[in-house]
Order: C-alpha cells, then sequence, then structure tokens
C-alpha cells in the first residue's frame, strides 16, 4: 500500500518509514510541509496518511480538511505530543480516522492502522452500496462508535484537568470518588487509605453513604488484603467482608476498651464491591471501592477503563503532592529560621511574626473566614517580614528617627520579601499577603497605592494585626503603647489606615475581654 507521513521530525519520520517499509507496505513517502504533501497527492494515489498536529506551514487539522476534500476515503491518522480537546474534537469531525499521542509504540501504530483499513473498507462498502439498509446500518454504528470516542476523549481530559488542578490531599480523595462515581453508574463510592501499622483501611472520602452505614475504620487481616489485591486483575470484585475482621466508629454496644463491637456489621461490608488498588512505589496505599446492590451491573463493566486512568493518574498526583508538601515544608521553615534569625539580631522585635499570625488567624476566625484561608495565614503569616532581611542592620535597628532616604529602603521589604518567595508556586493570595500588608484603606500605603477592597482581605487582616503588635511592642526608638492607647490608634483609624470590618473584627475581640490576658503574657 502507499503510505503518506506529514511529520516535521525526520528522526520520528524516518523510523515511521522504515517500519512501515519492512511490513511490505510498497511505497512509503515522508514530507516535512503540508504544501509539499498536497502536491505528491495531486500525482500520487496514497492508501493512507499520517500528519502531525503541528507543522511548520499550516496547521495539521487544517491539512486533514484538505486531504479530506480532495479523497474523502483517505484515512487520516493525526499525531501529536501536545493534543488539546479542541483539536481533536475537530480532527474527529472532519474524518481523521484516529489519533496518535506521542511518545507511541509501533504495536500503537499497527493497532491503529488496523482500525482505519477496517474503517476505510467500510466506507468503501458504504459508497457503493449506501442506497442499501444494511450500509446505511453499518455506517450509523461508525457514527455511534466515533460519538463515542470523542465522549471517551473528553472524559479522559475531564479526569486529567479536575486531578491536575486539585492542590490538597482532602481535596484529591473527594474529587476521586466525585469522578468515580459520575464516569460510572455506581450509587455509592468511597475511598480507603490503608494503614498498616494499625492494621487497618480508613474511610476518607465517601459518596452515597447514608450516615452510619459504614464504619469510619475497618480493621483487616492485611496478608488477605494485599494478596487480593496483587493478585487480582484492576478491578478485584469482592465484598469488603472478605478481608475485614472487625470494625471501629460503628453505631452499637462497645466492648469496654473504647471500640466498638466488631459482631455489629454494616450491611454494606455484605454488598458486592469493586476494588481499584492504588500502589505507590509498589506499597498499597489505598483503594478505591465502587459498590452495588445485589443484581445491578458492575461499575467495572461501564466506562471501566476510564477508572484505570483515573487512579493512575491519582497515584501520580498523590506521589507528586507528598513531595511537593515535602519540599515546601523544608522551604518554609528555612525561611522561618530565616525570619527568627533576623528578629533575633533585634531583640525588640523578636517573636514578632509568631504574635501578628497569631493576631490575623483570631481576626479571621472572627470573621467567619473559610478554613483554606486562614491556612494560608498560618503558613504565610510569619513569613510577612521576610524582605527585611534585605535591609541593611543600621537602619532595621536604628534607635532614632528614619531619614526620607532610609525610610524609601524600608518601604522596599515587601516587594523584596515577594522576590524571594515568586519561585515556590505559590498562589494570589499567599503572595498578596507578604506584597501588600502595608497598603492603606485611603490608598496611601506602599507599595502599590492600592485602596478599599483593591487592597487582598488577607493583607488587610495582617495591616491590622501587625500595627497592633508594633505598638505594643518595644522598639529601639520607643517603648511600647498602653493597650489602651494601641486600641485606640486602631479605631481612630478605621477606614484611614485599616479595613473598617477588619477593624470591627478587632474591636469586638478586645472589648469582650478574651484576649487581653493572653496578649499581656505575649508581650512582655
Amino acid at each position: 500500500m502507499n503510505i503518506l507521513i506529514i511529520e516535521d521530525d525526520t528522526v520520528l519520520g524516518e523510523i515511521l518509514r522504515d517500519y512501515l517499509e519492512q511490513l511490505g507496505h510498497e511505497k512509503v513517502r515522508v514530507f516535512l510541509k503540508g504544501a509539499d504533501a498536497l502536491q505528491a497527492l495531486e500525482s500520487h494515489g496514497f492508501d493512507c496518511a499520517f500528519i502531525d498536529l503541528n507543522l511548520p506551514d499550516m496547521d495539521g487539522v487544517e491539512l486533514l480538511e484538505q486531504l479530506k476534500q480532495r479523497d474523502r476515503t483517505l484515512p487520516v491518522i493525526m499525531m501529536s505530543g501536545y493534543p488539546t480537546m479542541e483539536s481533536t474534537i475537530r480532527a474527529m469531525r472532519l474524518g481523521a480516522s484516529d489519533f496518535l499521542t506521542k511518545p507511541f509504540t509501533m504495536r500503537d501504530l499497527a493497532l491503529a492502522m488496523e482500525r482505519v483499513f477496517k474503517e476505510r473498507n467500510l466506507l468503501l462498502e458504504n459508497l457503493s452500496l449506501k442506497l442499501e439498509c444494511q450500509t446505511q446500518e453499518q455506517l450509523k454504528q461508525v457514527n455511534r462508535q466515533l460519538q463515542q470516542r470523542i465522549e471517551e476523549k473528553e472524559k479522559l481530559f475531564h479526569v486529567s484537568r479536575v486531578i491536575d488542578e486539585t492542590r490538597s490531599s482532602d481535596d484529591l480523595y473527594a474529587s476521586i470518588v466525585d469522578l468515580a462515581s459520575s464516569l460510572t453508574s455506581c450509587r455509592k463510592a468511597g475511598f480507603f487509605v490503608y494503614l498498616p501499622d494499625l492494621k487497618s483501611v480508613a474511610l476518607i472520602s465517601g459518596r452515597g453513604f447514608d450516615d452510619g452505614c459504614l464504619p469510619q475504620t475497618l480493621t483487616v487481616d492485611q496478608d488477605m488484603l494485599l494478596d487480593r489485591l496483587r493478585k487480582g486483575t484492576s478491578p478485584v470484585r469482592a465484598p469488603l467482608k472478605s478481608f475485614v475482621t472487625g470494625a471501629f466508629g460503628e453505631v452499637g454496644k462497645g466492648n469496654g476498651d473504647g471500640r466498638k463491637s466488631p459482631s455489629v456489621r454494616s450491611p454494606l461490608l455484605d454488598e458486592p464491591c469493586s476494588l481499584w488498588p492504588m500502589w505507590i512505589r509498589g506499597e498499597l496505599f489505598g483503594f478505591l471501592g465502587l459498590f452495588q446492590s445485589r443484581g445491578e451491573e458492575s461499575p467495572a463493566d461501564d466506562h471501566g477503563t476510564l477508572v484505570d486512568f483515573l487512579m493512575t493518574k491519582a497515584a501520580l498526583a498523590v506521589e507528586n503532592m507528598a513531595l511537593y508538601e515535602s519540599l515546601i515544608n523544608n522551604f518554609y521553615g528555612i525561611l522561618k529560621s530565616l525570619v527568627s534569625a533576623l528578629e533575633a539580631k533585634d531583640p525588640y522585635t523578636g517573636k514578632h511574626s509568631e504574635r501578628v499570625t497569631l493576631w490575623a488567624v483570631r481576626l479571621a476566625r472572627e470573621m467567619s473566614i473559610n478554613g483554606t484561608q486562614i491556612d494560608i495565614l498560618k503558613t504565610v503569616g510569619y513569613l510577612h517580614d521576610i524582605g527585611k532581611i534585605g535591609m541593611p542592620d543600621e537602619i532595621l535597628n536604628k534607635p532614632g528617627s528614619l531619614t526620607a532616604e532610609e525610610y524609601e529602603i524600608v518601604k522596599k521589604h515587601p516587594v523584596i520579601g515577594e522576590s524571594i518567595i515568586k519561585d515556590l508556586g505559590l498562589g494570589f493570595e499567599e503572595r498578596s499577603i507578604i506584597r501588600h500588608h502595608h497598603e492603606r484603606w485611603d490608598g496611601r500605603g506602599y507599595p502599590d497605592g492600592l485602596a478599599g477592597e483593591d487592597i487582598p482581605l488577607l493583607a488587610r487582616i495582617v495591616a491590622v494585626a501587625d500595627a497592633f503588635d508594633a505598638m505594643t511592642s518595644r522598639r529601639a526608638y520607643r517603648e511600647s503603647l498602653p493597650l489602651e492607647k494601641a486600641v485606640s490608634e486602631i479605631r481612630v483609624n478605621s477606614g484611614k489606615q485599616f479595613d473598617p470590618h477588619v477593624v470591627e473584627a478587632f474591636l469586638s475581640l478586645m472589648e469582650r475581654g478574651r484576649e487581653w490576658k493572653r496578649v499581656t503574657i505575649e508581650s512582655t
């Protein structure tokens, strides 16, 4: 057969040509540009074409469209190392027979050719017998298969996008369960983490369970669990009772040691279940359990390959998150050590960052801010003055007032601080605390002169906490202010230097008197 290859990677083009010629194909021609391929098509007939999505002179999908205009029976296989959902669907709708994602194996290539030639033969038969009902039905089947392939690729892209955009472990486990439920007909799903030291598995995310229908922690026969998951094909079809030996956290009578009686069993333990294990570096991390009532179709029978892809993608995400969180925690530890070293040089401001963080967290809770933002304050609050590392000691510890030139140098520390942590991959909210905690509500702050709600909320909270601790701490150039005076200054500057809503929360804390004793102890 005559085969046309349009691929600007000369090495890959030669490999494809050599392989296809070894299979006995009569002529295999390779072109680097789409225009040359179109010209060759005018004088030579081809039985199949391979097109790279990104060509030096034109878009691969555009070339596909032009080839199909010349010969709509020509099978075309698209190739790309970075396919997008949009380009894949567009190519399929224009008549692409298949899509190979680089790098691919020669077996992938052979299977793709086998599929496209079957499709081409079917299409040729349809052209000659299109008036016959049998051929029309076959064409409908091809269209249904094409639609199914498009829908499957859309689901794959959706799974990839959701997993790639997940930033925390807790959200990841919930996403695994939600995605598995949406991909299958399953009405109950749960992700269990394996705890080898406790000889148990813990349900950390579930969907479709009634309250109390499944214990939080299940004790297991470890050897049986590992043996079933290692030897079985994915998924392993087995009810949980096949390896569960007891349960904690069930509704039932206790056995006197704080645990619940393992004799009180959940009906869900007996239900048919499909288990997808998650292995990380050869060790069992946990498993996804999809449950079905007796007589229902197994979740593995509908889109089981999609769940396989989900678990493979999720396992990589878990491992990457663990590595990333370890690196980030180590880096935060280094930065906190630098902050401590910075504050140690000035006995008047020691523990300043720690106190500011504590106050910022209290204010955030008073304002009913969500837990994720509070976690950001707990982590990044300590680093709000990290930029002062770049300030000369004679300015930081100057016993008298700063000159105008010295003050301009000090005003650079938020920008310096942001530049220190910019390569950590932190989001806007984290970076905004460091850059914008000296902005003012009236727009007269620095470094960017932001005003009002243009200043990020967490930075506005840290601004109040920072100012209060600065006023109630002894400095080289002045004594600490009395608490009543510091509170009065915060109140007077509401709507000027500070966000009125943050000040309101601050005053509410102080007026209730919950913090007076603790603040007095920490500021002495």
